[in-house]
């Protein structure tokens, strides 16, 4: 994307007692926002998308300036020429599928490239009540491609989607990413969507940017611990892939002797693969054989046990990697668990999240 534009938002926005105050230049591809509800991400998109207007500062894409307090300059939305994309899709229910993507356009060139690449030309002639989660939010996405934007602004996509649908919607937001030679701006409360989407990310925190760079450092960065805790993901893994059957709708990773089975992903088989589980997502059992449908069931070792409030908090050695899992103070002391305490750690495939670098 090296020829595409930059963008420069240095802007103050006050609704009642909370202040949004940005500064800083998007450069990549994609941009995201992180942080937890009432950070101010969805304030920031309205900004950028001229649906709210800042008190003061700039908001410039490339050379165009689109807000400027000092000359008095407030592009309405429609002439900033961004598609949006929002949490719940908001597709007009009347209308079916290609009438939403088609809606206010007499004509769009990109309409059925973006029909093609989100694979939804089997739903056209549905209307919304007809769809999935998944499928919703793939035409919401498709209807903001063809408009043919300058940028793309995405408020949380995927925060209506349980983990099983996110993992199948990941890859078509990849697939966007590679075809379309725009800018997109996400947000959202998510670090697994960050690491497989972003190519740079930033951390808000009651309305200021408190860090930036690229997610995989951000993740790790000792100045802004614990980020994972506070954007919902405990745990990430970096795992050799030893299969990948797209018949079956199962990967497999290597977890030293142990294997650790995902939903699907095209993953190269040999490569490492980041993963992303939340630590209330994993069950604590003293036996291999319980008769339940999860399929992952991992043998490890407690090495620390933390009261914290009204959850007890493991931190689990399994083969090498650590892995911190949140049960209740019931089911530890029911369990008679402490620290070096042999235990299977079970995991839904749909739990774990399969992330892109």
């Amino acid at each position: 994307m090296a020829d595409s534009p930059k963008i420069k938002l240095d802007f103050r926005k006050s609704l009642g007692n909370f202040i949004l105050d940005i500064n800083c230049r998007l450069e990549t591809k994609v941009s995201a926002f992180l942080g937890v509800s009432g950070s101010g991400k969805s304030t920031l998109l309205n900004c950028v998308s001229g649906t709210l207007t800042p008190d003061e500062g700039e908001i410039a894409f490339g050379d165009e300036i689109l807000f400027a307090s000092a000359s008095k300059i407030n592009l309405p939305p429609e002439k900033r020429r961004f598609g949006y994309v929002f949490q719940e899709g908001y597709l007009f229910p009347h209308l079916t599928v290609a009438q939403n993507i088609r809606y206010g356009q007499q004509r769009s060139r990109k309409a059925s490239i973006v029909v093609d690449i989100l694979e939804i030309s089997g739903l056209l002639q549905r209307y919304p009540k007809q769809l999935s989660g998944g499928q919703r939010q793939r035409v919401a996405i498709a209807r903001a491609l063809a408009m043919e934007p300058r940028m793309l602004l995405m408020d949380e996509p995927l925060a209506s989607l349980d983990s099983s649908l996110k993992a199948r919607i990941i890859p078509y937001l990849h697939h966007v990413k590679d075809a379309f030679d725009i800018p997109i701006l996400y947000v959202t409360h998510a670090f697994s969507e960050i690491l497989a989407l972003a190519d740079e990310a930033f951390l808000l925190s009651d309305g200021k940017i408190i860090a930036n760079g690229e997610p995989h450092q951000l993740l790790t960065a000792p100045s802004v611990m614990p980020i994972a805790q506070l954007t919902g993901v405990e745990n990430i893994l970096s795992l050799p892939v030893t299969l990948s059957d797209k018949a079956r709708g199962v990967t497999s990773l290597e977890i030293g002797s142990q294997q650790l089975v995902i939903p699907y992903t095209d993953a190269e088989i040999g490569g490492l693969l980041p993963v992303a589980i939340r630590a209330e997502d994993i069950i604590i059992s003293l036996a291999p054989d319980l008769p339940i449908s999860a399929r992952n069931m991992l043998h490890g070792t407690i090495q620390v046990l933390d009261v914290v409030g009204e959850r007890t908090v493991l931190s689990i050695l399994v083969e090498g990697h650590l892995l911190s899992v949140k049960i209740t103070h019931e089911a530890r002391q029911q369990l008679q668990l402490q620290e070096g305490s042999a235990v299977y750690c079970v995991i839904k495939a749909n739990a774990i999240n399969p992330l892109r670098a």
